[in-house]
């Protein structure tokens, strides 16, 4: 059975600001977002593990995490106020990143 980690890397436009790690947003759409997007993978080249990553712009990860949050239905969370934060969190670092890579990893767990 393969295990799954997926974190997005934000970067700032500002030269010399931290850049910003979080896992992969809740609200976000796995499914629809690989499908997407996926002529922005670009594969790790790992022979052992799926280690991809797809660069977005600022302006695509904008877009793409407004139209997941209206979709999101917050009412199915019980973690509503922890949500609320994380997507605050998230459009704030948005709007002054420059890039955005997403990344993808899978490997084996062994839990058959």
């Amino acid at each position: 059975m393969p295990a799954r980690s997926e974190r997005i890397y934000v970067f700032s436009d500002q030269s010399g600001q931290p850049g910003l790690i979080m896992r992969f947003p809740l609200w976000w759409d796995r499914s629809e977002f690989f499908k997407r997007y996926s002529h922005r993978e670009i594969d790790l080249g790992n022979p052992i593990d799926a280690n991809f990553v797809f660069v977005l712009t600022s302006a695509e990860a904008i877009a793409w995490n407004k139209e997941c949050a209206e979709q999101f239905s917050l009412t199915l969370i019980n973690s509503r106020n922890r949500v609320v934060e994380d997507m605050s969190q998230m459009e704030s670092a948005l709007r002054n990143a420059s890039w955005v890579i997403v990344e993808s990893y899978e490997w084996e767990s062994g839990l058959d």
